[in-house]
């Protein structure tokens, strides 16, 4: 699974303030591509920095940037390839794009020493997954299973560790933690200590959201006060999630959106909750979340809706899917009077089940 992780993370992010550096990245592609668009984006701001055609089979890229960064080489933007390089000062890149993934060499640099450990890595998971097979093939349990495995599971983490440590000054170290981090840090204080060692590292987009995703969740845990925002009503008006909630009832809140099958097909509960439930002690709110205003004034007609909907739209400044690292929908959220949270992801049986052992 962190091996999925790994090389399905493969794109990322940096740009500091620091000297003007030089870089040459020289590009060879297949003859089909002639005469096409060719781009360097950086990776953080997804800004062009440069951009040339495809001229006998081969391109290249010269320049000087601000500082260490990550950069894709695109080709043919809407339906090309890309490969996405490491640069430092003084790197040389060469990029064979005729291949895939492309092949990245420069001369033992931090984008061959990035390509040996991923290419290590899949082929150690593969081992462990065969192995895994065997064991299960034989009767094992997912328990005997684990213990078996987790050892070599464990050599490759401290792998991973270990090459973040050693290239803690350098953008390989910063871009690495930032593609490994999510498999490696489950709470906000053990990534949040290793960002502050690791340079560049605190100022890459994707380490930055993770890491304000670990302390939300950590905040909005069961046992913990409700977090605030404000959106909209369905008729247009401003409120507050404060506006219901820590008002003296439970609150069930639903997050959900039009776009989403199975939000629909939970529907049917939260609606059968709060028929039986409603009033001086109980109500539910709806939140929708990632939709268009008309999507979600026709999905509160069509599914018969018929409790309060806070709207949140798409670039609404209080990002309630952020405060409550909602990161699959549906997902519901019960409140205490006060305000507290009681427990969150209760769907079918088991919502209906919780809501009414609390009201006991």
């Amino acid at each position: 699974m962190k091996t999925k992780i790994l090389i399905a993370l493969f794109a990322l992010f940096a740009v500091l303030p620091l000297m003007a550096q030089d870089y040459l990245i020289s590009c060879v592609v297949s003859g089909d591509y002639n005469g096409k668009n060719v781009y360097l984006i950086d990776k953080n701001s997804e800004e062009c920095i440069d951009s040339c055609a495809v001229v006998d089979g081969a391109f290249k890229f010269e320049g000087s940037l601000d500082a260490p960064t990550v950069v894709d080489v695109i080709v043919n933007r809407i339906k090309g390839i890309r490969a996405t390089v490491i640069l430092e000062k003084g790197t040389e890149a060469q990029v064979d794009l005729t291949v895939r993934p492309a092949v990245i060499m420069d001369n033992g640099g931090y984008n061959e020493q990035y390509a040996a450990l991923n290419t290590y890595a899949k082929e150690t998971n593969k081992a462990i997954d065969a192995k895994a097979q065997q064991l299960h093939d034989a009767g094992k349990t997912e328990e005997e299973i684990n213990a078996v495995l987790q050892p070599e599971r464990d050599e490759l983490d401290n792998l991973f560790r270990k090459t973040i440590s050693d290239n803690k000054d350098n953008m390989f170290g910063a871009y690495f933690l930032a593609i490994i981090a999510r498999s490696l840090f489950t709470t906000y204080n053990e990534l949040d200590s290793v960002i502050s060692t690791v340079k560049y590292a605190g100022e890459l987009g994707p380490l930055v959201d993770l890491r304000s995703s670990l302390y939300q969740r950590e905040i909005t845990q069961p046992g913990c006060m409700f977090v605030d925002f404000t959106a909209f009503t369905a008729d247009g008006s401003q409120v507050k999630l404060s506006d219901y909630v820590g008002k003296g009832k439970y609150v069930l809140v639903d997050f959900w959106a039009s776009w989403c099958g199975p939000c629909k097909e939970e529907m049917p509960n939260v609606i059968a909750v709060n028929k039986k439930y409603l009033g001086d002690k109980f109500m539910v709110v709806g939140i929708n979340i990632n939709d268009a205003e008309e999507k979600f004034k026709e999905a509160v007609v069509n599914l018969c809706i018929d409790y309060p909907q806070i709207f949140v739209p798409r670039k609404n400044k209080d990002n309630a899917v952020r405060l409550y690292n909602v990161e699959t929908i549906p997902h519901t959220i019960l409140f205490a009077p006060d305000g507290t949270i009681l427990k969150r992801g209760m769907l079918g049986e088991e919502l209906m089940n919780s809501v009414e052992s609390y009201l006991k």
